[in-house]
């Protein structure tokens, strides 16, 4: 309850503050991006943004999620070499399905089709080939944030650290970042923080966010995503990472909190020496076969904003998703190994042991996880794997069935979730190459 009312808390905030700045708060339709904002819509959200506007999901969210470099610091991750092809083979019997959604019992077309409903962009990749893709509210050429979903890039890049032995998964994350000694980061393993086991007092909440004193209010303020009140000092990045309490045994529960991204994201750049946006570019993006740049936020101090802000074509992320799939898996990328290890079923006891983390993943997808490893939110018995990000985005990959399912949005709801599991159970697993 407490959560329920903190995000109204935040919501009303940030409404209050449209209200006061805009006589005329009407939420546009998704389809104004899709068909480009006029100029009257651009001056009137750059002139009257607060990060805080963005909590609402509404007209600052629609254009901000696609002008993100507008408002805050970015680090360009180039693509290079030929664009991956992926051919088109369209299967339209995927909009014939029909999942509860907060708009009604409708099928996947309808929904699309809805003035009402906030998706902006939804690609179903099969064996490499895309069978469904529509845009209602972004252009194809698009860069939207990813929120969330960009967890996956540190997860997997902290992975293949591992792998290669740049990082040890058991070792306290202080050998690697002694400015976090005698912080509640002090005694937490590496592999700990990947696997959002660390105990850190940090967990991700409305209420905890909007409160510049509590742990992850404190790193969403130094970031610049919320803004501090007048009179409370400011601190950097990494002052807030060092603030951080630890609040239990750290490997004994799951806990989601983004502050273990950005902490991968400072053991990146520790054992590679490099930027982690210069890491995302030459062990990722550069060889998916990208075809356009990805947009890496930046904090005003300059440190990745590793836990959410990136933004990309929703093609390109569908590429990225492309890894963990037959058809896509490139081993010079994501050895078999790792990616096995991302995907075993019984190595988190931490994740069992929270069992409210299965319970919020089977509401919104139909069917009960049993893991959740390198930053992912759910691994479910048959190998799928889902990540969700703050405003409905969405990234979901069947590795049995080689489908790749990526979701743009800037919507509260997320009951769209529900397509998902629906979408992937259409195809058969294992099936031979049409």
């Amino acid at each position: 309850m407490r959560r329920v009312l903190a995000l109204v808390a935040l919501t009303l905030l940030a409404t209050g503050a449209a209200r006061a700045q805009d006589p005329a708060p009407t939420p546009w339709p998704v389809s104004v991006a899709r068909d480009g904002f006029t100029a009257d819509q651009a001056a009137r959200v750059l002139g009257q943004f607060a990060p805080q506007q963005l909590a609402t999901g509404g007209n600052q969210a629609l254009y901000a999620y696609l002008n993100m470099a507008q408002f805050f610091p970015h680090q360009v991750t180039p693509r290079a070499g030929g664009i991956r092809v992926m051919p088109r083979r369209a299967r339209p019997e995927l909009g014939s399905v029909r999942v509860e959604t907060a708009l009604g019992h409708l099928t996947l077309d309808a929904l699309m089709n809805d003035p009402r409903s906030r998706i902006q962009g939804l690609l179903v990749i099969h064996q490499g080939d895309i069978v469904f893709e529509r845009y209602p509210g972004m252009r194809e050429d698009d860069s939207h944030l990813w929120w969330s979903v960009a967890k996956v890039l540190a997860g997997v890049l902290t992975e293949l650290l591992i792998d290669e032995g740049q990082l040890e998964r058991d070792r306290n994350v202080v050998a690697y970042l002694p400015e976090l000694k005698n912080s509640g980061w002090d005694g937490v393993q590496v592999g700990q923080v990947l696997d959002m086991t660390s105990g850190i007092a940090a967990l991700d909440s409305a209420e905890a966010y909007v409160d510049p004193d509590s742990g992850i209010g404190g790193l969403i303020h130094a970031e610049g995503i919320l803004q501090a009140p007048a009179g409370h000092a400011a601190i950097g990045h990494d002052q807030a990472l060092r603030r951080m309490r630890s609040a239990r045994e750290p490997g004994t529960a799951y806990g989601y909190s983004s502050a273990n991204t950005n902490v991968l994201a400072l053991l990146i750049e520790h054992a590679t020496g490099q930027r982690f946006g210069e890491v995302v570019t030459r062990r990722i993006w550069s060889r998916i076969g990208a075809e356009g740049d990805g947009l890496l936020g930046l904090t005003p101090d300059g440190r990745a904003i590793a836990h959410g802000m990136f933004s990309s074509r929703l093609r390109d992320l569908g590429r990225l998703g492309l890894l963990f799939t037959p058809s896509g898996h490139d081993e010079s990328v994501l050895p078999r190994r790792v990616l096995e290890r991302i995907t075993d079923s019984g190595r988190n006891q931490a994740y069992l042991n929270t069992p409210a983390a299965a319970t919020a993943a089977q509401r919104r997808l139909g069917e009960r996880p049993v893991n959740a490893l390198a930053q992912w939110d759910a691994l479910f018995a048959d190998g799928d794997l889902f990540k969700s990000g703050f405003d409905g985005q969405a990234l979901y990959v069947s590795p049995a069935r080689d489908v790749v399912i990526a979701m743009y949005a800037t919507s509260k709801d997320k009951s769209a979730y529900a397509y998902l599991r629906e979408i992937a159970a259409r195809f058969p697993v294992n099936a031979a190459r049409d």
